[in-house]
């Protein structure tokens, strides 16, 4: 289970619960009371902060937070964390626009994209891995080409 995944799940549990990734953690509150944090590497419940342990949730509650926060235990860390994603980016046009190469592979047709035309591809990490082995002339050029798609606040996913 990924991060966003086993927050969007904690908030569904109950109008009063809310959670937020903040810093490498899991932020767990009740009625404004924060109850649980926990951390994005956590393997176990032993790992996991309890804030106010005194508070009583509502038995319902408790165990789906338990059992959401279990499975997310379960999931090897590696997996909880959004796979990065790329553009291949080519030689900019002479307009100055930024070129990038998509791919059809049922065709194994290439063709090239400006930005802006909504048509250039976005590959995960994954992909870019299975493209180069499919075609692996062409490795070290994908490789070059790689360019991380930014998000709206200049993050990098």
């Amino acid at each position: 289970m990924k991060i966003k995944e086993a927050v969007n799940r904690i908030e569904s549990t109950s109008e009063s619960i809310y959670a937020w990734e903040h810093e490498g953690y899991i932020h767990i509150s009740w009625n404004t009371f924060t109850i649980l944090v926990v951390p994005f590497e956590a393997k176990t419940m032993f790992d996991c902060h309890f804030v106010n342990p005194n508070l009583e949730l509502p038995a319902d509650v408790k165990a789906q937070i338990s059992g959401i926060i279990g499975k997310f235990l379960r999931t090897p860390i590696k997996e909880r964390f959004p796979e990065k994603k790329y553009r291949l980016r080519w030689i900019d046009g002479e307009d100055g626009f930024a070129t990038y190469i998509s791919y059809t592979k049922l065709e194994s047709e290439w063709w090239l994209s400006k930005r802006g035309g909504g048509t250039s591809m976005i590959f995960t990490e994954s992909e870019l891995e299975q493209l180069k082995k499919d075609n692996p002339r062409l490795a070290l050029a994908i490789d070059a080409m790689k360019e991380p798609v930014r998000r709206k606040n200049n993050e990098t996913d």
